[in-house]
């Protein structure tokens, strides 16, 4: 009963709102409204129960008196439209049709649209597609009410851009702005010349995709230019990615094992004691017993053997997979429990010691990532296509992998950074935002700032706890810091680049920044986005805004870890409040002012790589001419009879001309009649493409076989690249000695 009451007051303030949201607002006072709010009271249903008002109906009263109040207040502001600004207002709007300043948003964006408004543009909303207003009344009718906080002004100028919006309903926008894929993108793709901040495939966003795509980029390293640092990561959805990740895993164990017992031997902590658990056999498994890659199980002396091409011909012994659990086991205990071996001779000690150092030595010309390795053997798996550190979990062991494979969702399992670069304890990790506005030719776009990402808590591999190995700030969020965190780290865990320029400074660091960190950073876009070219939307006029995350290493050299498309731009720390409106802005000025003048500003935003095509020649054929006189043969005519003895003649006649060829007599052509009668010679210069060499011998062989008196020459390809076929004859006799042959012969 009381609930039917408050709706009845909610539908009176609900029809009043409405009928105040018009152009002439007022018709309902405030004398009427109180009216039906006493009526509405006095008519409330009296019972035993409810003889007074309870305070949750009083509450919802005032509620209902605020805004009718509010209401009210708003309709002393009148947007009146008069016929001559509505006249100016559809003159703006054919003027921004025709210069193309028409743009669509969906969600909020402030930023962004006023960015556009400012260089002036016209929004167009995107109910406007839905809903044609045929008329100047349907246009100006049913504007939206004014809001509490919105002043006069304010409330006119939305008013105004309403009435600009419902006249663009039949016109469609220059450039749309979503960061979520919607049935109504297709739509929009549709026109080729309208520009869009998405594409519509980015396999390299994903987990997964940027491990498959970047196995093939050897092919786009250049010095200087691309460049890939990237943990070496496997696709557990795939079962040859598995074998080679347990090969892998494997071998790294062996490399754990010697670098534990090389270490602790230098820092001299316990290697062996009395009580030791761990078999000597462990070390010379290792030593001995060392996986190569992909091939197989091979010693560690035969990989490196393998590596100089010193395995021809040899058969290697095979490694069982029980032999590689029982010194897994032996691994785990050794490096993760902290046993010992069992009690070593004092001169044996040192050769194992001696030959584990060789043996490293020798192992890190050939492994690539072994500074990055460690010795723990930890690997970190991850979702393939989540994000904001959903399902992230550090492993150590095989059987902790396989319980991932039986689950739907399909896995990446990369190796860990287990030296990282750490700040006072803590580990961190940098994002760098970069801009592909171009696939063919691939156009890339880095801002100059990039901003730090700090864990709550210290460092450490003995704790796998995602608080203390992510650094996403979705995680973060949710944990307090540590009270052992040092006070020099900012409370909401974020440093912008400039902070960390000063970090370096005091180290003694300072050009490791401009030296080593952002030229490694952007080699790595670089040749990501190379590996990736073939896989994306080749669709013109359009962009799109990524978020690439790096690892810095002991030595200061960025790793990539993943791409992230639609990245975060919320102000949710002070650094992101500063930074990302800098950012919105800048991609304005890149996508729009850019493109009418190329020299205009583009903020912090560098152009670090636009791809150069060659220029591709026209297609003239297979220009193979012929230069020379032709050679007339003049035949015998015959004339056309009937009869067998006319016949049995032309075959005799003809046999014996294939008998004796000398008799065809030949007619050479003059020179003032063959300049004449052949065509012109080509330039040479004319024609750029490839030289045929292997055919034009082959003629030149052919036409030798038999005298013809024409002789093929080879055109010079050292100042063209021509195919012309050059024929002169053959040097003969004077004219006069051809004449006087010539009579002779008739």
């Amino acid at each position: 009963m009381i609930k039917d009451y408050e709706n009845k007051i909610g539908s009176t303030i609900s029809s009043t709102e409405q009928s105040e949201s018009k152009i002439k607002l007022g018709r309902t006072t405030k004398k009427n409204l109180d009216a039906q709010l006493s009526r509405l009271l006095s008519s409330a249903p009296s019972s035993p129960k409810l003889q007074t008002v309870t305070p949750e109906i009083q509450k919802t009263i005032d509620k209902c008196a605020r805004r009718s109040k509010s209401c009210l207040e708003g309709s002393k502001v009148r947007c009146t439209i008069t016929s001559e600004r509505l006249a100016q207002l559809r003159k703006t709007v054919e003027n921004a049709v025709k210069e193309h300043r028409i743009f669509s948003i969906k969600g909020g964006w402030p930023v962004i649209r006023k960015e556009l408004l400012k260089r002036n543009w016209i929004e167009k909303s995107e109910h406007g597609n839905k809903q044609r207003f045929s008329n100047a009344e349907d246009v100006i009718s049913n504007l939206p009410a004014r809001q509490d906080w919105e002043s006069p002004t304010t409330y006119v100028e939305k008013c105004e851009r309403t009435v600009m919006s419902r006249m663009l309903s039949a016109h469609d926008c220059d450039l749309y702005w979503s960061m979520r894929k919607e049935p109504s993108d297709l739509q929009h793709r549709g026109n080729a010349y309208k520009l869009i901040n998405r594409f519509s495939r980015s396999l390299f966003a994903s987990k997964e995709g940027l491990a498959l795509l970047l196995q093939q980029s050897y092919w786009y390293l250049e010095e200087n230019i691309a460049n890939i640092n990237f943990p070496r990561c496997y696709v557990l959805g795939f079962p040859d990615h598995y074998n080679i990740f347990l090969d892998d895993f494997r071998m790294t164990a062996c490399m754990g094992i010697l670098k534990w017992f090389t270490e602790r031997y230098e820092s001299k902590k316990e290697v062996h004691s009395i009580d030791g658990t761990v078999p000597h056999s462990a070390f010379n498994f290792a030593m001995d017993r060392f996986c190569l890659t992909l091939i197989g199980f091979l010693r560690c002396a035969e990989y490196i053997a393998g590596q100089r091409h010193q395995d021809i011909d040899k058969e290697f012994n095979r490694v069982w997979d029980h032999e590689w659990e029982q010194f897994l086991g032996y691994f785990y205990s050794v490096v993760h429990n902290n046993e010992h071996f069992m009690d070593f001779k004092q001169d044996k000690l040192l050769n194992c010691y001696a030959q584990a150092k060789i043996r490293l030595k020798e192992m890190a010309k050939h492994w690539p990532q072994f500074e990055l390795d460690g010795m723990r053997n930890i690997w970190i798996m991850k979702p393939g296509n989540k994000c904001r550190g959903r399902g992230i979990q550090l492993v150590k062991s095989i059987a902790e992998v396989d319980k991932m494979m039986g689950l739907k969702v399909k896995y990446v399992v990369q190796k860990y950074i287990e030296k990282p670069l750490i700040i006072y304890k803590t580990k961190f990790d940098i994002r760098q935002w970069f801009m592909v506005t171009n696939v063919q030719p691939l156009t890339i776009w880095m801002f100059r700032d990039s901003y730090l990402r700090f864990s709550g808590q210290n460092f450490s591999l003995h704790d796998f706890h995602e608080s203390l190995h992510l650094t996403n700030h979705a995680v973060q969020c949710k944990y307090a810091n540590g009270q052992q965190r040092d006070k020099a780290l900012p409370d909401d865990n974020m440093w912008d680049c400039h902070s960390f320029k000063a970090y370096l400074k005091q180290l003694g660091c300072l050009d490791k920044w401009s030296q080593v960190i952002v030229p490694g950073m952007k080699q790595n876009i670089v040749c990501a986005m190379l590996a990736s070219q073939d896989t994306m939307d080749r669709r013109p006029n359009t962009y799109e805004i990524y978020g690439a995350d790096f690892m810095l290493t002991e030595d200061f050299t960025p790793w990539l870890l993943e791409v992230n498309c639609s990245p975060d731009l919320s102000f949710s720390t002070s650094v992101t409040s500063r930074m990302c409106p800098q950012c919105m802005e800048d991609i304005v000025k890149v996508v729009v002012d850019k493109r009418k003048d190329p020299n205009a500003d583009t903020g912090l935003f560098e152009l670090i790589y636009k791809q150069n095509y060659p220029r591709t020649p026209p297609y003239l054929g297979m220009n193979l001419s012929v230069r020379g006189r032709k050679v007339f043969r003049s035949r015998m005519r015959i004339a056309k009879s009937e009869g067998k003895e006319h016949r049995d003649k032309i075959i005799c006649q003809t046999s014996r001309l294939k008998r004796n060829p000398e008799l065809i007599k030949a007619e050479v052509l003059s020179d003032a009649v063959a300049s004449k009668a052949l065509p012109k010679l080509l330039s040479s210069d004319i024609y750029s493409g490839p030289v045929i060499e292997d055919l034009i011998e082959e003629l030149h062989k052919t036409i030798y076989d038999t005298d013809s008196g024409v002789d093929f020459v080879l055109p010079a390809t050292q100042k063209s690249n021509s195919i012309d076929v050059i024929a002169k004859k053959k040097p003969t006799s004077n004219r006069g000695d051809r004449k006087s042959k010539r009579k002779r012969n008739h």
